[in-house]
């Protein structure tokens, strides 16, 4: 019999290694849609969408597939969330210059006036930098500038020197120090200081200098040489950088009883914080959140539900949040609210509790997630165009990039790459879900020729066996 069953069993095992083996497509996938790229070949960077990650079915993106015309699956890898927020100015600010004499004994003694007239008129601060200051000797060049920077207090950002608009050609380096009482000194910044206009009609400038926080006065000086021909000076402050908010996704809900409720978070969604939204304004409520334990294997939905409505087995959670005051207030006019939670690693599931259920009443609360923007870089390869598949249960990872000698060191976060897109486009419109349903219908097909094939082996076996046990038995009995 051992010999009849061993093709069998290898039949069936390649039939259903031919089945399982096959490449998956993008029709495979329950969510993809078409993309649009920069150029037709090369290094791309991807931002994905909600959409995308809330079809994912496998931790890490495994079921996430881009792939080309032919259907090859290209190579990608993750990229970093996103580089620092682009720096921002506000308006510029005119400064009060003065210039100072030439000789070193005059410029001291130029500035002792004003040092003296300014703790004169400390308390009111009436000093203006031009208006009655000692005037330099007009026959020479002057020999550095003083600026008032009152105006600036607690400020940082860049100083501007302004040349003249018939000042010649300049390269040096100027010293910028600074000072509260015009007494003492201090360095500030230092640096190139040029102005070049033999390049075409052109003018290229040098003249901006950090400065942060700095004090009432500074001097602007330079070595042995011309003096610079300037008009002016200004400061343009370097404001807080506005960083976009973090995209949320609202969060399923499951109630239990003793105001609990079990939370879904999606697989595919790199969650950070969560926002717990009370039900009805001017309400307060004194939570926890509850995380599954590290390492611990969870049951299904269904049976998870079951088992934590009748607690009939241990709960396999600790309390990742205690006694968080939720609330929904009206402050005067305005309505403020509690501030999201922050929630270590990255769980599928949450409990969510009321500290003290016997005094909660009314509907529950509504949560959403916080996660951070998924970017990845792919090998685009023609022919296009290009398809983004994602969502297919228990896929392999595919095809993986590595970026470590592709990205040059200043653009290590890959932000300068050529861009694709997602097309504005349905991704379960009546076209996909055909081609899925198509991709489908062609598997089942498969199966069961397969199943029929091997059901007609068996029983041509068992025919085979039975003739020669009734032979067997003729001839033991003759």
């Amino acid at each position: 019999m051992k010999p009849q069953a061993a093709p069998l069993g290898v039949l069936a095992l390649l039939v259903a290694v031919a089945a399982d083996g096959r490449d998956l497509s993008a029709a495979d996938f329950d969510w993809h849609a078409s993309l649009t790229t920069e150029r037709s070949e090369g290094l791309h960077q991807l931002q994905l969408g909600q959409e995308a990650l809330l079809a994912a079915t496998e931790s890490g993106l495994r079921d996430l597939r881009i792939v080309n015309a032919n259907g090859e699956a290209l190579p990608m890898a993750a990229l970093p969330a996103g580089a620092p927020a682009a720096t921002e100015h506000g308006a510029r600010i005119a400064l009060q210059t003065a210039s100072l004499p030439n000789s070193p004994q005059a410029q001291q003694s130029a500035l002792a006036e004003y040092a003296l007239r300014w703790v004169r008129d400390r308390e009111r601060t009436t000093l203006e930098i031009g208006t009655g200051a000692p005037k330099p000797d007009q026959t020479r060049e002057p020999g550095g500038y003083l600026l008032d920077l009152r105006p600036l207090k607690d400020k940082q950002g860049e100083l501007l020197l302004h040349f003249a608009a018939d000042a010649p050609d300049y390269a040096n380096t100027a010293t910028i120090s600074g000072s509260d009482d015009l007494v003492s000194w201090r360095p500030l910044a230092s640096g190139p200081l040029a102005r070049n206009r033999q390049l075409g009609d052109a003018v290229v400038e040098r003249s901006t200098f950090d400065l942060n926080h700095p004090p009432a006065f500074a001097r602007v000086q330079w070595p042995a040489g011309a003096a610079p021909k300037l008009d002016g000076a200004s400061f343009r402050e370097q404001l807080p950088a506005r960083v976009a908010p973090a995209p949320r996704t609202a969060l399923e809900l499951a109630a239990l009883q003793d105001a609990r409720w079990l939370i879904d978070v999606p697989v595919g969604l790199p969650l950070t914080r969560i926002m717990i939204h009370v039900a009805q304004p001017n309400q307060a409520l004194h939570v926890e959140l509850l995380c599954p334990q590290y390492g611990a294997v969870l049951p299904d939905r269904r049976h998870l539900l079951r088992e934590l409505s009748s607690r009939t087995s241990p709960e396999p959670w600790f309390a990742c949040a205690r006694d968080i005051e939720v609330f929904r207030a009206d402050r005067a006019g305005e309505w403020v609210e509690n501030a999201p939670i922050a929630i270590p690693g990255r769980p599928m599931r949450l409990l969510l509790q009321v500290v003290d259920p016997k005094g909660y009443r009314g509907p529950a609360p509504s949560v959403e997630a916080e996660w951070l923007p998924v970017r990845i870089a792919f090998l685009a390869r023609a022919p296009g165009p290009y398809q983004l598949a994602v969502g297919h249960e228990g896929a392999e990872e595919g095809p993986r990039l590595d970026l470590a000698g592709m990205l040059p060191r200043d653009d290590a976060a890959g932000m300068h790459l050529p861009l694709a897109q997602v097309a504005q486009i349905a991704p379960a419109n009546a076209v996909q879900a055909a081609t899925r349903t198509t991709a489908l219908a062609r598997t089942q097909a498969r199966w069961r020729w397969s199943l029929w094939a091997v059901l007609l082996l068996a029983v041509v076996a068992l025919a085979a066996l039975a003739w020669r046990l009734a032979r067997n038995i003729r001839s033991a009995g003759g």
